[in-house]
Parts: C-alpha cells; structure tokens; sequence
C-alpha cells in the first residue's frame, strides 16, 4: 500500500493505529459516556439553578460591615435584600396601608424565606419617612434567606413575588419588587433563557461554515455531532460533579462551558479535517492521509487545550465570584473536549474515511492562505 511522503506516513504513531483499529468501539465509548451522563445528571442548567453559588465577595469591607450590622442587630445572616415598593394612582389611603399590612403578615408567616422586615410605614412614627412626599407611594426593605446570586435567594425572591401577586390590592395600587437581589434573580433567569437562543446561533454560525469551507452535506453533519458528543460529554461532566456539590456552579459559568465547548470543539474538528484534506489532496491514500493528519494535528490540539485550561484555572484565584465560578468548570470541559478530539473525532474520521465520506471537494488554495498567514 501506497502510504505517499513523509515520516509520519511511513511510521505511523501508535496511538493512531490504535484508535483506528479500534474506532468503533471508542465512538461507542464516547457516545455512551454523553447519554449516561446526560441521562443520569439533570442538565447543565437545571443544575446551575439548583447549585448557584453565592455572587458576593465576602471578603469586601463593605460586605464585612453589612454582616456585623446584620449580626449585632440580630437581623439578618445574608447579603439578600428586596425593595418592595407600592403606588397609587393617587394618594394612598387606608384600603392601601390595609393591603399593606396583608403583605407585611404574609412575609413574616415564611420565616424560610425572609429574615427581616423593615416596617417602617407601619409604625406611624416612622411612616412618613418611608412615603414619598405626594404621598402616593410607599416602600419596606425586606431582607432574605440566602446570599446573592444562590439558589436559596433566587427562591426567597420568588417567593416574595408569589405573595405580592396572591395579595388582592385596591384599585388604582400596584405592588413592585426591585433591588439587588431581585436583578440578579432577573438575571439568572434572562441568562438561562438566552443561552438556549445564543447556543442555536452559534450552531447555525458552525453549520454554515462548515458548509461553506467544505461543501459537503455529511462532512458538515458528522462534524456537528462530534461536536454535539463532545459537548455533551463535556457538560455532563460538569452537571454531574456541581450536583455532587464538587464545583460550584453560576450563571455565568453555565454559559462560558457551553459556548467554550462548542468553539473549542469546532476548531479542533476542523484541525484535524482540514489536515487530512491536505494529505489527500497531496496524493496520499486515506488510511496514510489518516495518520499524517493525527501526527500532524494531536501535539496541536493538546498545546492549544491545555492553555485554555491553564488560563482557564487562572479565573479560580481571582477574589470575585462572578469570574471564580468559572474557572474549574470551563477548565473541565475543555479537558473532556480536549480528549474526545483527540479519540472520539480520528476515530470517527478513521471509521468514515473508510467509506470515502470526507473526501476534499474543491482544490486547496495553498499559495492563497499562506499569502494570508504572511499578511496577518
């Protein structure tokens, strides 16, 4: 057999010729590690909301201040609070302080969710200093079980909320929660909804891309469920240990795996596509293209993911939360995105060259994109 030019095409690496002796079964591998994770953990998101780590830096002296307060005072344990705020058309008037005292006895009868009520406005000796001066509007600062930005303070505000709705008002009056707490829980719930948009134009973005570069309907389709697997993969495995309450887990993390994933696992398919193309297109049968494109791509793969990771990890020594909660779980992703391209995608390209199903389709323009790299 003609194995064209080169070393690596005359001695191909062991690992190569391993993954392509045995590409079935670590397809199947791989395949089974995604559903069982998948199957087994709930998802990604579900388990972010149920496992979100608190978003406050609790070593900020104004954070250090807000806790001694709220100890001394024998008030409140977290950083939570809630403003709710009530408005009328007009004046507001006894059917207003009467829907008030309603929601003030509705809050103090869930102790699990809220800690402390400021009622100022149902005190008459302090009742003008929470009311506006037209008089026709009213606030109470509640505060709540559960630091910011975790799963106990996201439930206390909904819980909040769920009172404010049940709660009749007089015509002309409406109740608002706002405040910190309140926006972050917002946030959570916009970001996890966002995310299920942003990961369909991201794999709209990958589709025609794939399309364009390689002109091939199965080419693009076997790429995309590498990717799928590998992401999959990849998330089931940061699922599993934040429900294990091994990693923590937010917002902000959930969508930093989800997109790194799918980014990292494009690039390296089309590494390793593109090289193999470049072997074909040069002459070289499928089985020798096959191993010039893993020698030629493996060392590549493995440098640019374990950078990622290491920067990745990098985010874990930083004192903010916000970047903190990042760190260990897009690290473990690009590692199980690092492995599977490095097992699961040659060993779908070994299985598949076989039957000829990613053969180039255009003529590589060589000269044009080392006129590119030059320039750039």
């Amino acid at each position: 057999m003609r194995h064209g030019s080169g070393d690596h095409a005359a001695r191909p690496p062991r690992i190569a010729r391993i993954i392509r002796v045995l590409s079935i079964p670590i397809i199947l591998f791989w395949l089974g590690i995604a559903i069982i994770l998948n199957v087994v953990t709930p998802s990604l998101d579900e388990v972010g909301k149920a496992h979100s780590v608190s978003m406050s830096p609790k070593d900020a002296p104004s954070m250090i201040a807000m806790m001694h307060t709220g100890k001394v005072f024998g008030e409140f344990d977290s950083d939570s609070s809630v403003m709710i705020v009530l408005e009328g058309k007009q004046e507001l008037a006894d059917e207003a302080h009467r829907f008030y005292d309603e929601i003030i006895k509705k809050l103090k009868a869930d102790p699990t969710h809220v800690q402390h009520i400021s009622d100022y406005w149902g005190d008459p000796l302090t009742a003008s200093g929470a009311q506006s001066a037209d008089g026709k509007a009213a606030y109470v600062q509640v505060n709540l079980a559960g630091d910011q930005g975790t799963t106990l303070a996201n439930e206390s505000v909904d819980a909040v909320r769920k009172i404010i709705a049940e709660t009749p008002g007089p015509d002309g009056v409406q109740a608002y929660v706002t405040g910190g707490t309140a926006a972050s829980a917002d946030t959570g719930t916009a970001g996890n909804k966002s995310m299920q948009k942003t990961t369909l134009i991201a794999v709209g973005v990958v589709v025609v891309m794939l399309l364009f570069v390689y002109r091939s309907v199965i080419t693009m389709f076997v790429a995309l469920v590498i990717v799928g697997v590998e992401l999959m993969a990849g998330q089931g495995v940061v699922a599993t240990l934040g429900n294990l309450n091994v990693i923590g887990l937010s917002t902000y993390a959930v969508s930093m795996v989800t997109m790194l994933g799918i980014a990292a696992g494009t690039d390296y398919v089309i590494f390793l596509l593109g090289r193999y193309h470049e072997a074909r297109q040069s002459g070289q049968d499928r089985e020798a293209a096959f191993y010039t494109a893993y020698s030629g791509v493996s060392h590549v793969i493995l440098g640019s993911g374990l950078t990622i990771v290491g920067a990745t990890l990098c985010l874990s020594l930083t004192r903010l939360p916000l970047f903190r909660s990042m760190g260990v779980p897009c690290a473990l992703v690009i590692l199980v995105i690092v492995a599977a391209a490095l097992s699961l995608a040659p060993a779908v390209l070994a299985l598949g060259s076989r039957f000829g199903l990613f053969e180039p389709k255009r003529k590589h323009d060589e000269r044009g994109w080392r006129r590119i790299g030059a320039a750039v």
